[in-house]
């Protein structure tokens, strides 16, 4: 199992001829609004400048820097979307067991929408909540960290989460790497690992479509899904679970995804009638992911742009270049 700091060798994106605009798209990037290392207003030139016509801002369970980053977008003439990284219960099934995590992908979303402002308020105060128990139960185990030194390595008006948490392990010498923090300490089933109330993925969905946006599952191989007996069988059972909650499609192209993985989850997304998406889930310096690296083709922008214009009308594409 790869986790979400190691990426597969994919190689680097073909370059497009001089005279035709870039081809290629990246729709799962985060920013300093969670735990991102980048500005927001930072990223639509750092994405024009890595060959990219169309990006997706999707911070962790808040919306905060969608609106400096749509702006910035507009003047650097590059296609942009509104988008969300929303944490949700992975226990489809209610069996109590869930071995890894779900996080679904809101693109096109309304910003201002007052269900993001109720739900993003919600998983703030619940992260607020696990974040100091985390710190507890480190303790327990004789490693020695502060929330306080979490809060200042996260700075001002940032979504706290585990990865700041585990960028402080780090930083102090308990782990070599935030892969190694998650694993050891942090992540599910980790010595220090604390669950949070998290809503399902039903409400998740209606939300994400009442906010006019797209549902998309984010890098199915997270789910951590046994496949011994039936390969791709589990997947295909929670997925199918979850487009008869509303799911709208399946990000197939991920910078935890081997090549492998993106064939057998674009033929389930085929299989099940469902849009696909893509993107390297950037975070600054936090990783080492480089923009674009899952090399995902500007049709892939283009088809859910379509979409969303079919349903919810030409105004949810909020910045970028006109078509």
């Amino acid at each position: 199992m790869r986790y979400f700091n190691e990426p597969p060798t994919l190689g680097p994106m073909p370059a497009a001829p001089d005279s035709a605009p870039p081809r290629w798209c990246d729709l799962h990037l985060h920013s300093n609004a969670s735990d991102g290392t980048d500005e927001p207003a930072d990223l639509p030139r750092l994405c024009k400048a890595a060959g990219l016509s169309a990006f997706a801002l999707t911070d962790h369970d808040t919306v905060a820097g969608v609106a400096a980053c749509a702006a910035a977008a507009k003047k650097q003439k590059i296609d942009f979307v509104p988008g969300i990284e929303l944490s949700v219960d992975p226990d489809v099934d209610g069996t109590g067991e869930p071995a890894g995590t779900l996080h679904l992908l809101g693109l096109f979303i309304d910003p201002g929408h007052p269900w993001l402002g109720e739900i993003t308020q919600a998983l703030t105060r619940a992260r607020a909540e696990r974040n100091p128990e985390i710190i507890r139960k480190l303790s327990g185990l004789g490693v020695r960290i502060a929330y306080d030194e979490v809060l200042d390595l996260a700075g001002p008006g940032t979504t706290v989460g585990r990865p700041h948490i585990a960028q402080v392990l780090v930083k102090k010498g308990y782990v070599k790497s935030v892969h190694e923090a998650f694993a050891k300490y942090i992540g599910s089933g980790g010595a220090a690992y604390a669950r949070r109330d998290l809503m399902t993925a039903k409400e998740a969905i209606k939300g994400v479509h009442a906010a006019g946006g797209l549902a998309l599952l984010a890098h199915p191989v997270q789910l951590r899904l046994p496949d011994e007996d039936r390969p791709g069988e589990a997947l295909a059972h929670v997925v199918g679970r979850l487009k008869a909650q509303g799911l709208d499609g399946l990000e197939t192209r991920h910078s935890d995804h081997a090549p492998a993985d993106v064939a057998r989850f674009e033929a389930l997304a085929d299989r099940l009638n469902l849009l696909t998406t893509g993107g390297s889930d950037y975070h600054g310096s936090r990783k080492s992911i480089q923009l674009g690296h899952a090399a995902v083709p500007r049709g892939v922008y283009e088809r859910l742009r379509d979409e969303a214009r079919r349903r919810w009308g030409p105004g949810r594409v909020v910045a970028g270049r006109k078509p």
